[in-house]
């Protein structure tokens, strides 16, 4: 019998009253398992279990063992990353001297090409001239040219180049585009012959070859039509344009050979696309730019009204 506080008659009130075992539990005990716990639960107990003492279920030690192997592990590879970038470093410094290399030069190109350079129109590789004339408010493309000159070991070569070997370098009137061979380790090149049968040479090119000299020559003009008719007139530093084909191959010591390209007598407010090729025997190679310059407003005062 059962009093009204549900504790049985007889029974010792000090033994603390425990719940019914259910068949549930008579189950779990069974089968030896452990009641099921919620999924919070088991996932608190898997990052620390206060009964064994594990974190994520691995002791201390374990744990300090794993990142102690971690970082030796990680200390050998950079190391070894290390020791391996300085030796290809000092090797290339021991057969070449690297230094003296430009990051242009150092590109490779096909059997039947070889890179050319335009300076100012190579800088960030924006193949675009764009300025107003007669208007020196624009002088990134004098300080370009400027640089590149002073980074240069000045020769007599330079002093062929006429207005477009020194400053202002034709800007802000007739600007100047100076081409040069990119350097490429045993490349060279031999001139056109008379009897060549490429009718892709331009007409200028093969009344050059009439001369009496050898050269790879150098040739501009308009990439279209409407380029070719806006253009003006090209003139060439050296007249006849061209490279002495007994420089090549060159040594990484030597300055690359130039030819100085003066646009002039142009149709001012037009975008022109201007393409120079370097023709020689068993190929060609071509690099190419814009060329866009903006009238000057002309300020016309009338009695009545200002006309710009």
């Amino acid at each position: 019998m059962f009093n009204r506080k549900g504790s049985q008659k007889g029974k010792d009130p000090s033994v603390p009253f425990q719940r019914p075992t259910t068949s549930k539990d008579a189950r779990s005990i069974e089968d030896g398992s452990e009641p099921r716990v919620s999924l919070g639960r088991r996932f608190c107990r898997y990052l620390y279990n206060r009964e064994k003492k594990l974190f994520c279920g691995r002791s201390c030690k374990s744990w300090l063992c794993i990142i102690g192997y971690s970082i030796m592990y990680l200390l050998f590879l950079s190391t070894y990353t290390l020791l391996f970038l300085f030796g290809s470093l000092s090797i290339i410094k021991f057969m070449d001297n690297y230094e003296l290399i430009e990051k242009i030069e150092l590109m490779t190109y096909s059997q039947n090409g070889i890179g050319l350079s335009a300076t100012p129109t190579s800088v960030n590789n924006f193949p675009i001239i764009s300025y107003r004339s007669n208007s020196k408010e624009d002088e990134k493309y004098v300080n370009e040219l400027d640089n590149f000159f002073k980074r240069r070991k000045r020769s007599a070569e330079d002093l062929t180049l006429g207005p477009c070997g020194s400053l202002p370098f034709g800007y802000w009137k007739s600007p100047c585009i100076v081409i040069r061979i990119n350097k490429q380790l045993g490349w060279s090149a031999k001139p056109l012959k008379l009897n060549t049968t490429d009718l892709n040479i331009p007409l200028d090119v093969r009344e050059w070859m009439k001369l009496d000299q050898q050269k790879l020559w150098l040739h501009c003009h308009g990439v279209h039509s409407y380029d070719k008719e806006h253009i003006g007139k090209i003139i060439y530093y050296p007249d006849p344009p061209g490279f002495d084909p007994g420089l090549f191959p060159l040594d990484m010591k030597d300055n690359s050979p130039l030819v100085a390209v003066q646009i002039t007598d142009f149709t001012l407010g037009i975008s022109l696309a201007i393409e120079c090729t370097l023709w020689y025997d068993g190929g060609s190679s071509s690099t190419a730019f814009l060329l866009y310059v903006t009238p000057k407003n002309k300020i016309i005062v009338n009695a009545d009204k200002i006309v710009q």
